[in-house]
C-alpha cells in the first residue's frame, strides 16, 4: 500500500523529492539487517528498483545506474533493474555497458533463440537456489545457537548449571 501511495507522486515533478524520501525509508525498513549499514536488498527490491527509475526521470543517472546495479547483485533475473540499466548506459553514452547489460537480459521467444532463453532461466535458477541454500544455512545455525539457549535455560531453571548462576 505505501508503495503505492509513492507511485501517485511520479506524476507530479515537485512531489519527486518526497516521493525519493519515502523509498529510501522503505528500503531501509525492509532491507537492513540488524548492526548492519549495507543494505540486503534480495528482501525486497521493488522499492529499489522504483528509486532507480525515480532517479533516472530526476536525470540523476549514475545514481540511478548504483542502485540498477545493487538490484542486479541482489536479483539478476530483474527484468525491470535490467531494462532499467540498459536505458541509463545508453543515456549516459556508455555503449559498452548497455551491450553487457543487454546480454545479461531474458532471451526472447522466437526459436532461434529457445536455448539462450532455457540457458538464461537456468542460470538464474541457480543463482536463486544458492541464494536459498545459504539462507536455510544461516538459518540453521540460529535454530541450533536457539536450542542451545533454551538447553542452558533449562538447565539453570532446573539447577543442573552452575555456569549460569
Amino acid at each position: 500500500m505505501r508503495l503505492r501511495n509513492i507511485e501517485e507522486a511520479l506524476g507530479d515533478p515537485s512531489r519527486w523529492e518526497e516521493a525519493e524520501k519515502q523509498y529510501l525509508e522503505l528500503i531501509n525498513e525492509h532491507c537492513k539487517t540488524d548492526g548492519e549499514i549495507k543494505l540486503n536488498l534480495s528482501n525486497w527490491v521493488e522499492p529499489a528498483n522504483r528509486l532507480a527509475t525515480l532517479l533516472y526521470l530526476m536525470g540523476r543517472l549514475k545514481e540511478s545506474k548504483a542502485w540498477c546495479e545493487a538490484i542486479l547483485e541482489a536479483k539478476p533475473w530483474h527484468v525491470g533493474a535490467l531494462s532499467g540499466v540498459v536505458m541509463v548506459c545508453l543515456k549516459l553514452n556508455d555503449e559498452e555497458s548497455a551491450k553487457k547489460f543487454i546480454s545479461m537480459g531474458l532471451a526472447n521467444l522466437s526459436a532461434e533463440m529457445r536455448d539462450a532463453r532455457k540457458a538464461w532461466v537456468q542460470r538464474n535458477v541457480d543463482v536463486a537456489t544458492q541464494y536459498l541454500l545459504r539462507l536455510h544455512s544461516s538459518n540453521a545455525v540460529y535454530e541450533e545457537l536457539a536450542k542451545a539457549l533454551e538447553k542452558s535455560r533449562e538447565s539453570t531453571i532446573d539447577g543442573n548449571s552452575s555456569s549460569w548462576q
